[in-house]
């Protein structure tokens, strides 16, 4: 085999390779963080608002506990205030997988099952309005 035979061969399996790596990066499943990104970041200033109010709660803000014993996530606010608003369970590893839930605070609480979530991490996002302000906390749940 002759050096200009090489060369052809060389640059043929070259642009094969290529060609596949192409092939293979298309078939990729990207998942953006949410499907109204560009929109979620020109109203990130009332996001930081929500943050700034909630952290003013100190110890009066929602808070989400897991127990794994029954198999159950529960949603509870300290004084047993009922609020208004939505928690949202996000799995940033596959954006199929989040889920979205209208709070409905029964005694201060509400319960959700651990098993319609797939082991993991999990972010939990809780927005809420009180009066005339709006509040956002976010926890990290490991199931």
């Amino acid at each position: 085999m002759n050096w200009g035979t090489r060369i052809v061969l060389t640059f043929v399996a070259f642009v094969g390779v290529i060609i596949t790596m192409v092939i293979i990066s298309m078939r990729q499943d990207i998942h953006l963080v949410a499907k109204d990104y560009y929109v979620q970041e020109l109203a990130y200033q009332d996001q930081m608002d929500r943050i700034s109010n909630s952290n003013e709660l100190n110890d009066m803000k929602p808070e989400v506990n897991y127990d794994a014993a029954n198999k159950r996530i529960t949603l509870s606010t300290p004084d047993g205030k009922t609020l208004e608003g939505t928690i949202y369970f996000f799995r940033p590893s596959d954006a199929s997988l989040d889920k979205k839930y209208t709070i409905q605070l029964v005694n201060g609480k509400q319960v959700f099952s651990s098993n319609e979530l797939d082991k993991g991490l999990w972010r939990v996002k809780v927005n809420w309005k009180d009066q005339d302000k709006e509040f956002y906390t976010e926890q990290v749940l490991v199931l």
